[in-house]
């Protein structure tokens, strides 16, 4: 039986983290785990007050406190040492404002026991992406037999850390690998993130060592992006609809050729077999938002003056099936990026991908509009 450990993130929202530890008192747990609310300092005492208060009747609470304020990278860091502070197999990491699935534990146990030994893995994801904020796009993985999917992008809003992965990545951040890292191969959006985050540098590590995050299709958490210190105001964004099963035999995958597998750019990794060429010779970017072209075909949304090799549509969803269904269409291009030749451009080519975004019905002179000029912005920036 693994040893594990729930670890609740807090700083002065006292509102939050009484949401979150409501959802964990409800939640079904089939053995003991210790529940460890770790609380940065603070100029009231709120949070702390509350946290003493709770009742905990699944194993042992325990309240940390810091004589200073830590700040949210190095208080996250802090956590995840307490894998080896108090001796856990596994920790699962809750800021304040997440909550979870009532099965959450569940879906935790099993995918511990499958994954713990694995070096590919770096961690292991509670929440699950619909929405691909890089591209400011919708995002759909595609479905397979398996539970669950894996991606090259760590996790903030809800994730597991077994001890032997958490331990590599923290050697690797101790040891400043990440100053030696190639920026870029990792996406624009995330370099951005201040000094505070310490999520870029766990992206980083992934990239830098070809590990993945397992990620449920069905989310485990949910975010509310509480206003406080990274926020202005409350953000329903970040939500995304809860797994409410409590005791799914979850159906889990290895990782290999087979698995559905995304980059750190939300891009399909395993598209190129369906494009019949080698993955080292092929860059997919059907979201628009790589920077650097390294390889000889490109498979992009984008109208480039390179060589098109093949196009097809964008109608199935997700897109990937366009192209496992030889769709025809010009919205989707397969460029040989060896061969420089002027394209015509289609300039109601974004039309088709508002569309595919959203319900034709619905679609409106103001909406394409907005999706117009937020388009013109964000190729500017």
């Amino acid at each position: 039986m693994n040893k594990i450990g729930i670890v609740t993130i807090g700083y002065n929202r006292k509102e939050s983290i009484k949401r979150l530890i409501s959802s964990l008192l409800v939640a079904t747990y089939t053995q003991d785990v210790d529940l460890i609310i770790s609380i940065d300092k603070s100029d009231n005492n709120q949070v702390v007050d509350y946290a003493n208060s709770v009742e905990w009747n699944y194993g042992k609470k325990i309240v940390k406190t810091f004589e200073e304020n830590l700040g949210l990278k190095k208080h996250v860091l802090t956590c995840g040492n307490y894998l080896n502070e108090f001796n856990y197999d596994a920790i699962i990491v809750l800021e304040d404002d997440i909550v979870v699935a009532p099965g959450f534990f569940n879906y935790a146990l099993q995918t511990i026991e499958y994954y713990k030994n694995n070096k590919n893995i770096a961690g292991i994801s509670l929440y699950t992406h619909t929405w691909n904020f890089l591209a400011g796009r919708p995002f759909i993985p595609i479905k397979s037999e398996s539970d669950v999917y894996f991606m090259q992008y760590a996790q903030s809003w809800g994730q597991i850390w077994m001890k032997n992965q958490w331990n590599d990545f923290y050697k690797w951040y101790e040891e400043k690998m990440f100053e030696n890292f190639d920026l870029n191969k990792i996406p624009s959006n995330v370099l951005e993130w201040d000094e505070k985050s310490w999520l870029k540098y766990h992206i980083q590590y992934c990239i830098d060592k070809n590990k993945y995050f397992v990620y449920p299709y069905l989310s485990l958490t949910t975010n509310f992006s509480d206003a406080g210190t990274h926020n202005s105001f409350n953000n329903t964004g970040m939500q995304v609809p809860l797994d409410m099963s409590i005791d799914k035999i979850y159906v889990l995958s290895d990782l290999d050729n087979k698995s559905i597998m995304y980059d750190s750019f939300f891009e399909n990794v395993n598209l190129y077999k369906f494009l019949n060429l080698d993955i080292n010779e092929v860059e997919i970017d059907l979201f628009g938002t790589k920077k650097i072209y390294n390889k000889r075909y490109l498979f992009s949304t984008k109208q480039l003056n390179y060589k098109i090799v093949k196009t097809y549509g964008l109608e199935l969803k997700p897109w990937e099936l366009n192209v496992c269904y030889n769709i025809k269409g010009n919205e989707l291009f397969l460029y040989d990026t060896n061969e420089i030749i002027q394209n015509k451009k289609n300039k109601k080519n974004w039309i088709k991908h508002f569309s595919y975004d959203i319900r034709g019905d619905l679609i409106s002179r103001k909406k394409v509009l907005f999706y117009a000029v937020n388009n013109i912005w964000r190729r500017r920036k």
